[in-house]
């Protein structure tokens, strides 16, 4: 390469800054790369905390940090999934669980066995032949016994934030990553780029490419390029309540009238969400109905606004915006993580091989937009989908439009069980069938091909699998042992 990348500016503060510091160190840094970040120094909020899909466990091991970290530092416990309670109301409830809908069988997905038993009268739930949810309600987890039980249950984490960014921070500074402050900081721009930041003592960084967790360089860049997207509660308090004992492997998010209550199960205290829309519910009302909702003791913050914008075009000039700089987050679904991690990832795998053209930018910004969107589908269909009737809020989420992808998703599942495929999916099949199935969709028709397969057959197919999942499941560490274990 003749023009490369040497000089990375981070700029701004919190867990989408350190992490973008760090991965871009850890993978660039043996090459020459320079990376300094500019820290704006925002206090993290103490009561927030994070809901880690498994596909961060992955990503860790870029970053070098370890499960033993995570427990000790950001009060870590085992993510297995999310409970979803009172959608459909009253008290059914759900789990959207990390891992397989059961297996395979004569060549075809076990969903179409599942609809056609349906079909015929089976009453076993589709979540009932899922090894990660069977294990997650019996508050089972750990490395189950063969090869093929562990590939069929994965695990996420949940994560207090502030002690996930003080953990994130210490790698970054014992990485070769410089930090900075970033007080009294000024951007200079020049030809459509940032091309320098002077620091309060004076001191000039180049910049040759800028990764943007603040937002305001490429706001600077690109201040037309924001859009409203659809969200569907605009307002949330966040707080602390006593830890569980003994701790879930899941969270819980559970509907009351004005929006939902998540939930969220650390070592050292349970994390509160408590989502509503101040149309139906106003911030005066809003702490009582929250007190309500979790029958125990809460210490909370504020009301806090909820951001529901997005920008199709995060990378602008030489900036690339990630986490909140480049739109609000689903605050569902591990979405905020996810699209963090996502991000991050394509800038490693698309990092620009010359400074000053950057052709790599549109290829980047159609796969973010494509991830976007694909994510915001996964968490709208919890709305489109609920069957909560007769309280404004829920009925205005269920006749909200959609995107064609998510309403051609449901409306094919509905139908034989199966699934559109479209570009930049970040969900596996599995997922969608579980939360699906969860909210009451029973496919109406299946493959034919399953026809097939003797209904004896069938039957023992469906005996011996749930009964591997039971023996599976006994073979499990309990949650407190599977720490303990990770502890070292």
């Amino acid at each position: 390469m003749t023009n490369p990348v040497q000089h990375v500016v981070v700029y701004g503060s919190g867990i989408a800054a350190a992490m973008a510091a760090l991965a871009v160190s850890r993978a660039f840094a043996r090459l020459g790369t320079q990376v300094t970040w500019v820290d704006t120094g925002e206090a993290p909020d103490p009561y927030a905390a994070l809901v880690a899909p498994p596909d961060l466990v992955t990503f860790h091991r870029l970053l070098g940090i370890d499960e033993r970290a995570l427990i000790a530092d950001a009060a870590a416990t085992i993510n297995m999934g999310q409970q979803f309670a009172g959608w459909s109301g009253g008290d059914a409830a759900f789990l959207h669980a990390y891992g397989d809908a059961g297996s395979p069988f004569a060549s075809l997905p076990f969903v179409q066995h599942w609809t056609r038993a349906r079909q015929a009268g089976l009453r076993v739930g589709l979540e009932d032949f899922c090894l990660a949810a069977a294990a997650a309600k019996q508050g089972r987890a750990g490395a189950p016994g063969d090869a093929a039980t562990r590939q069929a249950v994965k695990q996420g984490w949940h994560l207090d934030s502030a002690g996930y960014e003080r953990l994130l921070r210490a790698a970054c500074e014992g990485a070769d990553v410089r930090v900075v402050s970033g007080e009294g900081a000024i951007l200079r721009i020049s030809d459509a780029r940032l091309d320098r930041i002077e620091l309060a003592d004076g001191e000039l960084l180049a910049a040759d490419l800028v990764i943007d967790a603040d937002g305001a360089l490429v706001a600077g860049l690109d201040p037309d390029g924001v859009f409203d997207r659809a969200g569907f509660c605009n307002r949330m308090i966040r707080g602390s309540a006593p830890a569980f004992d003994p701790l879930p492997l899941y969270s819980r998010v559970a509907a009351h009238p004005a929006g939902w209550l998540a939930m969220i199960p650390l070592s050292n205290r349970t994390a509160i969400e408590f989502a509503y829309d101040s149309r139906w519910l106003s911030d005066a009302d809003a702490p009582a109905t929250l007190a309500a909702a979790v029958g125990r003791p809460v210490d909370t913050g504020p009301p806090t606004p909820l951001d529901a914008t997005a920008r199709p075009r995060p990378w602008v000039g030489n900036v690339v915006a990630v986490g909140a700089a480049a739109g609000g987050a689903p605050p569902l679904d591990g979405a905020e993580l996810l699209l963090l991690q996502l991000a991050i990832a394509q800038l490693v795998l698309l990092w620009p091989i010359d400074r000053a053209a950057m052709p790599e930018a549109d290829i980047y910004n159609e796969e973010i937009a494509g991830a976007r969107a694909r994510v915001a589908d996964f968490t709208a269909q919890h709305f489109r989908l609920n069957a909560r009737v007769g309280e404004p809020f829920w009925d205005a989420a269920r006749a909200a439009s959609i995107s064609p992808e998510l309403a051609a998703k449901i409306d094919l599942f509905a139908a034989r069980g199966m699934f559109a495929h479209f570009n930049h999916e970040a969900h596996v099949e599995d997922s969608w069938a579980l939360v699906m199935a969860g909210h009451g969709v029973i496919p109406r028709s299946f493959d034919p091909q399953v026809l097939l397969v003797e209904d004896q057959a069938l039957m023992a197919e469906f005996q011996r699998q749930l009964r591997a999942v039971a023996s599976d499941v006994h073979a499990m560490e309990s949650h407190a042992d599977a720490l303990r274990r990770m502890r070292g």
